[in-house]
């Protein structure tokens, strides 16, 4: 795929080949308390607790004291976060006592726990020296008795940013595992209602137990399961499939001569206490596509990733993209299109026309 950079290119719709869900996470239902203890919070680590500004020595290793922990959408000289997003920024001093270079990028590794339950891994190491100039921590060095600054990234659903819940950094640093206390407070799993990202356009409907096959999804309806909430924004053919809100420079697809394509698109709130990969998530089929691409909105809704695996980080929403190409006759055609879809385990159908 090529990138629009202002005028319209031709660009080749490329097959994804697209995992089947398993339904992996945890079950999770908030308002029953006898499932709330089947979904245990993760263990925690036996390690010594590190306050902002402490100053730790690892002879003949390292010397570093943390400068600051925030929470913010857009940290100081790093990307702003995008919607429903937030950034927990772990910053250090380190001070290279060895007698050799050391990477930046080999001195940081963490997961965030959230709520006692919800767990993030690391979304980027950056690092600087004195001069602010700042890099992705692999390409620093340190040389022996030099010092800089190593952030390391979380991004975490907005809610982290309001009082009321826990959050807890667990960091090895060189090795050595340590523990941040980053804010004190309640520890559980999240009401649905309490992550405004998991709102829909329609009612909520609990995903059928029934042991029936398939059922059928429209437009708008909410169906909550045991690890995800999730709802059909729209579909339409369309012979060229952009970002809903296109920026100066976005991935988009242009159908072949007698083609045109469907797109079909997905909102999709992982409720699970853990990561989610999207082809895991969601998987879609069409008998009538001659080829399919999956792709997730980013940016505010203004480009499509389609660069490799993306996951859905617990209690975070994503837009997930199913774009089929079809004869173009199809869509006048009086032959029925339905697309069959399986999410969290389960299996679900939906007409296009």
């Amino acid at each position: 795929m090529k990138r629009r950079f202002g005028l319209v290119i031709m660009v080749i719709l490329a097959i994804s080949l697209i995992g089947c869900a398993d339904g992996e996470g945890q079950s999770r239902n908030p308002s029953d308390e006898e499932n709330q203890s089947q979904t245990p919070p993760p263990e925690e680590i036996d390690a010594p607790l590190l306050a902002e500004g402490e100053t730790v020595t690892m002879d003949g290793e390292c010397e570093f004291h943390v400068d600051s922990v925030t929470i913010s959408e857009n940290p100081e000289l790093y990307y702003e976060a995008e919607a429903g997003k937030t950034y927990v920024d772990f910053c250090i001093t380190y001070k290279n006592l060895t007698d050799h270079t050391v990477s930046a990028g080999n001195i940081l590794e963490g997961t965030l726990i959230y709520s006692g339950y919800y767990k993030y891994g690391g979304d980027d190491v950056a690092a600087g020296g004195e001069g602010r100039e700042w890099s992705p921590a692999h390409w620093i060095d340190l040389e022996p008795s030099g010092t800089g600054q190593v952030h390391y990234f979380f991004k975490v659903p907005k809610e982290v940013q309001d009082e009321g819940r826990m959050v807890e950094l667990d960091m090895s640093i060189r090795g050595n595992e340590y523990r941040v206390v980053v804010r004190e407070g309640e520890k559980g799993l999240v009401p649905f209602g309490e992550n405004a990202d998991t709102s829909g356009k329609g009612s909520d409907e609990k995903a059928d137990a029934s042991g029936k096959d398939s059922r059928e999804l429209v437009d708008g309806q909410v169906v909550v399961t045991d690890n995800a909430k999730f709802y059909v924004e729209y579909s339409k053919f369309a012979k060229e499939v952009t970002p809903p809100a296109p920026g100066s420079a976005y991935v988009y697809y242009k159908a072949e001569d007698g083609k045109t394509y469907i797109d079909v698109c997905i909102v999709y709130t992982n409720l699970s206490t853990e990561k989610i990969a999207v082809h895991k998530a969601v998987s879609a089929d069409l008998d009538q596509a001659e080829a399919q691409a999956e792709v997730v909105e980013i940016g505010k809704r203004s480009n499509f990733d389609n660069s490799g695996p993306i996951d859905i980080i617990p209690l975070c929403t994503e837009y997930v993209h199913y774009i089929f190409q079809v004869p173009e006759e199809l869509e006048t055609s009086s032959e029925k299109v339905t697309i069959s879809f399986k999410i969290d385990g389960k299996r679900y159908t939906y007409s296009v026309k």
